[in-house]
């Protein structure tokens, strides 16, 4: 066995608990982002419904200084969590050697995880499926409201979309990285050694690529005011982002087989 590649106890306890501590920092910072717009679409929305009397202008503006001071704060919690991903960073890309005794000690924490990890994913994905209620009840208006009532009225209802949808995307975050953790370790299911190799190639370009999805949706937001609509930018770059991670990976895969 390579005394290189060979993981000590304390190195392995020291990579998890440091996975562990970043899952929720990290958990956070997103729910944040996802957060964001709320406080602007419910102003915008108050404002057209003549609920509040303040001007469009004036609540957009709260609302974008809210969504600012809100990624701010993701921002510093992605880097606080970063941090602590950075604690044997190598192990998520390099091929890992266990001794028997660390590989079954590890084999029973994930085992003890497993339970936490399902209900978890279930609260998460729940929350998801809820998500889409505030929408369908915006819908039963239809016909009593007219078009133009019926679209502000959405844009109200979508924050508790946004909502639901942000805590749910908490869970899901949170325990996927720590069940992620284990997966690094014992090289398995998304983490084999063949895989982890396609990995450290995507994530050069998964920093640049969100920053300029980031760039793309504050840009195309300010010049075109449309605050209400912009923020359907990032579901459609995450699942572009799974669909070019999934390209990636074949390629990967296909070059080394050759």
């Amino acid at each position: 066995m390579s005394q290189k590649n060979f993981l000590s106890q304390s190195s392995v306890q020291n990579f998890l608990s440091a996975r562990k501590h970043s899952s929720t920092l990290i958990a956070i910072g997103v729910m944040l982002c996802i957060f964001s717009p709320i406080t602007l679409l419910i102003l915008i929305s108050l404002t057209r419904l003549d609920i509040l009397t303040s001007s469009i202008n004036f609540a957009t503006g709260i609302g974008v200084i809210v969504l600012i001071l809100l990624v701010a704060a993701a921002v510093a919690l992605f880097i606080a969590g970063n941090h602590w991903l950075k604690v044997h960073e190598n192990f998520e890309y390099e091929e890992c050697n266990l001794s028997e005794e660390t590989k079954e000690q590890v084999l029973k924490s994930s085992k003890e995880y497993e339970n936490q990890h399902l209900v978890l994913k279930i609260i998460g994905i729940t929350f998801c499926i809820l998500s889409a209620i505030p929408l369908m009840t915006g819908s039963l208006f239809i016909g009593s409201l007219s078009n133009s009532r019926i679209d502000d009225l959405m844009t109200g209802l979508s924050t508790a979309t946004i909502f639901l949808v942000g805590i749910g995307v908490f869970f899901l975050v949170k325990t996927n990285i720590v069940r992620d953790s284990f997966n690094i370790i014992l090289q398995i299911e998304d983490y084999t050694a063949e895989k982890k190799a396609s990995k450290k190639i995507i994530e050069k370009y998964a920093t640049i690529y969100w920053m300029t999805i980031s760039f793309i949706y504050l840009a195309y937001s300010f010049i075109s005011r449309n605050w209400s609509q912009s923020w359907i930018i990032w579901p459609l770059a995450g699942i572009t982002y799974g669909i070019l991670e999934a390209i990636l990976s074949l390629k990967k895969k296909k070059s080394i087989s050759e």
